[in-house]
């Protein structure tokens, strides 16, 4: 039997570092505002509500004007209702600039956003408190086949493609600087889930026949025929293989077996992260890797950044298109660039295998990946290792419900993902540093 971890964004995160969406925007935003204001600016700003001569900004995504005129400002600023994130920040900031009711600042500002699909996940960050950038560009993706008129779709996507490109390349930037400058240590709860055996008790039913011949295919007879000599359990065995299977099914509770029966002969690391903190901290030079979505700044493994759920119906009426440029960011196609989703096609196909999730949303993002492994003849189970917060609430039943939009075959789903008696936090809160 083999096993495949599964590593989401969640591991990194675990592990101090931040690599989330709304980390990535909010620190861009942050950004921003250091070019525009200083640190003396910005408290005059919020304490006398003025900034003298703030600085004009200009990047691939946004360009800050300032006038110094008051042709901007106006007797209604749209200050934003709640100032949660460095973007709202920024905009409270420029309503204080254009507001004609203050007489501490003569000039006037301009926000422009050059790039729709980023001021789109800004908001959306702003109004949600999070944001999934693949899953948002998707979303854009789809709003264009409401477009009749061809020229302008095709127009539209290939836009919506240059503003999704810019952003995995600021994410690739801001993600290396990430990993280079935090600090991480292994959890010892992680270490015991890379190291534990695969419990008969978390195996599907339907599997259980596969589970039972992957170890009788290590069992020697001698050990069959001792045992029958001292145990009744075998009176009603007529045939060697009954008798083997007896074997088994007796011994399985038993700790010292299932050390010796039921560790995995093989682990298949699946990283869908951009990083290697999986390999750094808990991986042994035996274990095999794929980083499925690329490696940072690696030109032979690039970065994967997309869409990847083609059991949706509206990728159906993509394909349909006859358009590539729909097809630019679809995870799938990229697959084809290296030799990575071959090789786990290579693992999962040479033996029954049990799945285990350590930070993975299984989101839709990721769905058709994770319907090939999930749904495979020869996945024996799929095990969860959930979010526990400092509250003592967690996120088990938010992930089995993201989980369970990857499985067509719902019978296969409930028989295959293992229960919450049986599943454990990724890091306990005893094992966090407050």
């Amino acid at each position: 039997m083999n096993r495949v971890i599964i590593i989401g964004n969640g591991f990194d995160k675990a592990h101090g570092l931040a690599t989330g969406y709304r980390d990535f925007i909010d620190n861009y935003w942050t950004n921003v505002s250091g070019h525009i204001f200083d640190g003396y600016k910005r408290w005059l700003a919020e304490h006398w509500g003025a900034i003298n001569d703030p600085s004009p900004y200009e990047d691939e995504f946004v360009l800050f004007e300032v006038f110094r005129d008051k042709q901007h400002k106006t007797p209604e600023p749209s200050y934003p209702q709640s100032y949660s994130t460095p973007y709202d920040e920024v905009r409270g900031l420029i309503s204080i600039f254009n507001d004609s009711t203050n007489m501490r600042y003569d000039g006037s500002v301009r926000l422009t956003f050059k790039s729709k699909f980023f001021e789109h996940i800004s908001s959306r960050c702003s109004f949600n408190n999070w944001v999934d950038i693949e899953n948002e560009y998707y979303g854009k993706l789809k709003e264009l086949l409401a477009e009749d008129d061809a020229v302008i779709r095709n127009e539209k996507v290939r836009t919506l493609n240059r503003d999704f490109d810019a952003v995995k390349k600021r994410l690739e930037i801001y993600l290396t600087e990430v990993f280079q400058k935090t600090q991480m240590k292994p959890f010892p709860s992680i270490q015991e889930a890379f190291d534990s055996i695969i419990d008969p008790k978390e195996v599907a039913f339907g599997k259980r026949k596969m589970f039972v011949d992957s170890i009788l295919g290590n069992i020697e007879n001698d050990a069959v025929r001792l045992d029958k000599e001292e145990n009744l359990s075998y009176l009603f065995c007529r045939l060697q293989d009954e008798e083997r299977n007896c074997y088994v099914t007796r011994l399985l509770s038993d700790k010292h077996f299932q050390k010796a029966h039921c560790t995995p002969a093989n682990t298949l690391i699946l990283n869908f992260n951009y990083t290697k903190t999986a390999k750094q901290l808990y991986a042994i030079d035996t274990v095999e890797i794929i980083d499925i979505h690329g490696v940072l700044n690696n030109e032979r493994n690039p970065i994967i950044f997309g869409y990847g759920d083609e059991l949706d119906d509206d990728y159906k009426r993509i394909e349909k298109l006859q358009d590539n440029d729909f097809l630019e960011n679809i995870k799938s196609i990229h697959y084809h660039e290296t030799g990575c989703y071959r090789r786990l096609l290579g693992f999962i196909e040479s033996s029954p295998y049990q799945v285990i999730t350590m930070g993975h949303s299984c989101g839709n993002s990721d769905r058709t990946l994770l319907n090939t492994l999930f749904e495979h003849h020869n996945c024996i189970s799929v095990k969860v290792y959930y979010h526990q917060r400092e509250d003592g609430t967690d996120d088990y039943s938010q992930l089995i419900r993201n989980l369970s939009r990857n499985f067509n075959d719902k019978a296969a789903m409930r028989d295959k993902v293992v229960n919450k008696e049986f599943c454990q936090p990724l890091v306990p809160t005893s094992e966090k540093v407050t």
